[in-house]
């Protein structure tokens, strides 16, 4: 059952169009709701998560990124329902995104299933009042370039598939399936929303009673543009300190790949996780940029007679 729904996930995701559009996250096993909408109510309890994303950091206009999620405890043992709210920017370029997810869950002997659907909002807006704007002449006496603040709305939708046991997970989304138009002339329609297509997988070993080490695989597509890969491998000790290394593909001919980047996380508290990534570029535009910073942190909100075993890195 699991692949014939990551079948279907590859066959809706099989059409032509253009970029990369989805925000990458370096820390993405604490960030699987905003890629996957089934792993809404993976929980018994609520948590909420903020997620800061400097990337590229030092280079003028590079991108960033702000995120605020909700996920619910699960209703009825079945039913999960989850809130995304993300801020991106790069340039002039700002993008707002509010989405909901469902998911429905299915016991399989040690495991859960789950399939999900998001629907989703953006706000786009294109800021050319911006004063880091230039050109050779007087900005204003170009007519290709509007003085004003321009915005899009849009609607979307995405579905997805999520398995996972105590000790390992698997899944597979398209968290927007509609190629809507965000061209700001309503009489064109050139640029479009592209479907990305993410498949995640990751298992815990048990090295001793102190100690697990976890490898965990995310891989991204969009369509007509290449294909991604994050390979990490985290250490916890004592559920409590971990830290871990993902290699990213990606860069150009010649580079070794995007970046290397360094994860640590501490459970500071049942009710508090903090995450901080670092990632080393080492593709060409690392002369131009100081590296990527990304800081997450969680909060649970667990009730003490509940006492739920906190596994790090969690959300299995």
């Amino acid at each position: 059952m699991i692949l014939r729904m990551i079948y279907i996930l590859l066959l809706a995701y099989s059409l032509p169009s253009l970029a990369q559009q989805q925000q990458m996250y370096t820390q993405f096993m604490y960030n699987k709701i905003s890629l996957n909408p089934a792993y809404a109510g993976n929980e018994s309890y609520l948590s909420a998560a903020l997620i800061y994303r400097d990337q590229w950091h030092g280079f003028p206009g590079a991108p960033k990124a702000q995120v605020f999620n909700i996920n619910f405890p699960r209703l009825g043992k079945r039913i999960g329902l989850g809130v995304n709210l993300e801020r991106q920017s790069i340039g002039i370029t700002e993008k707002l995104t509010y989405e909901a997810m469902y998911a429905y869950k299915f016991y399989l002997g040690e495991g859960t299933l789950s399939m999900g659907i998001n629907a989703s909002g953006r706000k786009y807006i294109q800021d050319y009042t911006d004063s880091r704007l230039f050109a050779i002449q007087d900005i204003q006496l170009d007519p290709s370039i509007p003085q004003t603040i321009q915005s899009r709305n849009l609607f979307n939708a995405g579905f997805g598939v999520y398995f996972n046991t105590n000790k390992f997970y698997m899944g597979a989304s398209i968290p927007r399936m509609i190629r809507a138009d965000i061209d700001f002339d309503s009489n064109d329609l050139f640029s479009t929303e592209v479907r990305h297509l993410f498949l995640m997988t990751g298992g815990t070993f048990i090295i001793n009673n102190d100690t697990r080490f976890t490898p965990q695989l995310l891989f991204r597509a969009a369509e007509n543009s290449p294909w991604g890969l994050d390979l990490n491998g985290s250490i916890t000790w004592k559920d409590k300190y971990t830290t871990g290394l993902t290699y990213r593909t990606g860069g150009t001919a010649g580079d070794l790949g995007e970046s290397l980047d360094i994860i640590l996380g501490m459970q500071m508290s049942e009710q508090f996780m903090l995450g901080l990534a670092y990632d080393i570029s080492l593709a060409k535009l690392r002369v131009a940029n100081n590296g990527s910073l990304e800081w997450m942190l969680t909060y649970n909100f667990i009730k003490n007679k509940l006492k739920p075993t906190i596994v790090n890195p969690r959300y299995f």
